[in-house]
């Protein structure tokens, strides 16, 4: 289990109540319980679907602070139902939570007016202090808060955008197929900017190159 601060930590997020909508009920009660431990004082209501959250809205909108929206719903973009819960409720923060390898998604999210984009690859403590920036009438984007810098790193400031982009990814999991995918290039393309960064690196394969990017984002 992740370590995350101690219940006295979490003071400035006591009162703080987040209705969380995802159609996964692990998800929704890891996220639950998780915060249960590490911020008693913050509360947390999980539904299912956006109509469970509207309803929530309509009963109790005073008392939510933040809705946090998972991306991926059935049958809606939860982007578009996060914009559409903002227009109906102006008084309560909204912000979205996606596991998709989409770097345009957190721009994208705060183009349309919400509070705040985490992706659910996020640890615990940098989730905490994201909620913590949101219960303080702040946003919390990746550049805010949590996006690696690359280019800081001496051997990684040497690599291209695009070879850093495909690193990213790489460090984030991702196929080839699946990068190429995203970043709409061939996959062949992918092969050689992931040769030229090797070479550049001086790593032997995509996994020594991978640790190196994570280890200069948690440098």
């Amino acid at each position: 289990m992740l370590d995350g601060p101690s219940p006295v930590d979490m003071d400035e997020l006591d009162g703080f109540s987040i209705l969380l909508v995802d159609d996964h009920a692990l998800f929704r009660d890891g996220i639950a319980l998780a915060l249960a431990q590490c911020a008693p004082g913050l509360r947390l209501i999980p539904v299912a679907t956006l109509d469970e959250a509207q309803g929530w809205l309509q009963r109790a909108g005073a008392d939510v602070d933040l809705v946090l929206i998972d991306y991926r719903l059935p049958g809606i973009d939860g982007l578009k139902g996060a914009v559409g819960l903002r227009a109906a409720f102006p008084q309560t923060a909204c912000a979205l939570m996606s596991g998709a390898d989409d770097p345009a998604l957190p721009e994208r999210t705060r183009r349309a007016g919400l509070a705040g984009y985490f992706h659910k690859s996020i640890d615990l403590q940098r989730l905490l202090a994201g909620l913590r920036q949101l219960a303080a009438g702040e946003t919390c984007f990746p550049s805010d808060s949590m996006a690696p810098d690359l280019a800081e790193s001496a051997p990684l400031r040497e690599l291209t955008e695009r070879q850093r982009e495909v690193l990213r990814r790489v460090a984030a999991g991702a196929t080839n197929k699946e990068i190429a995918l995203s970043m709409g290039i061939a996959p062949h393309t992918v092969k050689n900017h992931l040769a030229q960064a090797f070479e550049r690196l001086g790593a032997a394969n995509r996994t020594q190159a991978a640790a190196m990017v994570r280890d200069d984002q948690h440098g």
